[in-house]
């Protein structure tokens, strides 16, 4: 697309970057031909990014222009933003103080430049910085939070809501090792003793005796309910004596390629147990085959109709079959029930995508426009998901993959097609 003039261009770049559309900015930047409006395009990526939660991409794009950016009270606050909320703390320090020196009118730099010097155990620095922002600001709620939280000890977490590893890895990863679907029934009826009885018979599953400080069954428990700890590892099964809402079931039933009655049949679905497993002392890998263990024996009750979870709806029999592989070889990895491989056409041609990847720590994944069919996509993305799953690698943009010494195919990074959020590309 033209536009009439420099100006309305840096407009629109100004609305993209409220509107955390960074691809839109990166595709028009060979636009720009002064270093000032190139600058000025960089400092709205990384305020999309910010935004979207993408702190290492915010930090990857400011580092860009850090000739320009060291005398700017905005540059020096954003970049010490994404450094915050990577957990690197005395590394975004300087820059927050940095912020507030050469632009000690703008009221946001005294907040994060605050929230780092309480990170940093210099706990009167940090008051007294907050209240110089406050004095910017009178009355804002941030800034007399803040200073209460402060005030009363609170922990990092507490008064900033950034966690160890909050921004490490990102579009979702942080939840590695969390696992929840529902059970889908076509009635409302449970026998949870049944599943703790079976868990217990084909799998050695029972609760642990003392799960840290936890006692090792949920005392509340009713008849339809268990809440117990394998260690520190939690794992909840619950009726919902209810429809999945919003037909959500029923939308992502859809997607089931390999199930044609799936649709039909989600839709005479009355009640769904849900299943979740949080995973503390397991690894990502570990937990999965927890949870697919315990939904596939919640889907040996009668009354048992599919399962709702990594974006489809599975029929149990093949939900059941893929996790008996397990009982063969404890090594044997359930992707199939873990990533959900979505296919679609278009005019480009054949695109797949994964969506599970998260739930291990690793991004969604995308083959798109390739002129292989349907079937060799599958094989060769269920390839890669094994093998980054199962020997826990992380693909990064730039490097090269394939299934063999000679294939070296391309990876790229950028905002999914298929996929909320930031995905890889794989030319294939």
């Amino acid at each position: 697309m033209e536009y009439p003039s420099v100006e309305v261009l840096m407009k629109q770049i100004r609305d993209w970057a409220e509107e955390e559309d960074y691809d839109a900015i990166i595709e028009v930047l060979p636009e720009l031909k002064t270093p000032g409006q190139y600058y000025e395009a960089v400092l709205c990526v990384a305020y999309a990014y910010l935004n979207q939660g993408f702190y290492h991409d915010a930090e990857e794009w400011l580092r860009k222009v850090e000739d320009q950016g060291r005398e700017s009270g905005v540059w020096n606050y954003r970049l010490a933003v994404a450094l915050m909320h990577q957990m690197r703390l005395e590394e975004a320090l300087p820059y927050a103080e940095r912020a507030v020196t050469v632009e000690a009118g703008y009221p946001w730099g005294w907040l994060v430049y605050s929230k780092l010097l309480y990170g940093c155990q210099r706990t009167e620095e940090a008051l007294e910085a907050a209240k110089k922002g406050l004095v910017l600001m009178p009355g804002d709620e941030e800034f007399t939070s803040l200073i209460e939280d402060i005030s009363n000890g609170l922990s990092f977490f507490e008064v900033t809501g950034v966690e160890e590893d909050d921004g490490k890895v990102e579009n979702g990863e942080e939840k590695a090792g969390t696992f929840c679907g529902s059970v889908l029934l076509n009635s409302v009826s449970f026998d949870v003793d049944k599943v703790m009885a079976d868990l217990k018979t084909e799998w050695g599953i029972e609760p642990s005796d003392k799960p840290g400080d936890m006692a090792s069954d949920d005392a509340s428990a009713d008849e339809s309910t268990r809440v117990f700890y394998l260690g520190e590892t939690l794992v909840a099964i619950s009726l919902m004596p209810a429809r999945v809402p919003d037909g959500e079931a029923e939308y992502y039933a859809e997607t089931n390629y390999m199930w044609p009655k799936a649709v039909e049949v989600t839709k005479t679905h009355k009640a769904h147990v849900l299943v979740a497993v949080l995973a503390h002392g397991l690894t990502p890998v570990e937990a999965g085959k927890l949870h697919v263990k315990v939904i596939a024996t919640c889907l040996k009750q009668p009354n048992a109709i599919g399962v709702y979870v990594s974006g489809t709806v599975f029929q149990p029999e093949f939900y059941i079959e893929v996790a008996n592989m397990m009982k063969e070889d404890e090594e044997n990895l359930p992707v199939l029930t873990w990533v959900y491989l979505g296919l679609y056409r278009n005019e480009e041609g054949n695109n797949i995508y994964t969506y599970g990847m998260t739930a291990f720590g690793k991004e969604e994944i995308e083959i798109l426009g390739s002129k292989h069919n349907f079937p060799e996509l599958q094989r060769f993305m269920l390839e890669i998901a094994y093998y980054v799953i199962g020997s826990d690698v992380t693909l990064r943009e730039g490097e090269t993959l394939g299934v063999s010494e000679e294939q070296k195919l391309p990876i790229t990074r950028s905002k999914g097609v298929a996929v909320e959020g930031m995905t890889l590309k794989i030319e294939y």
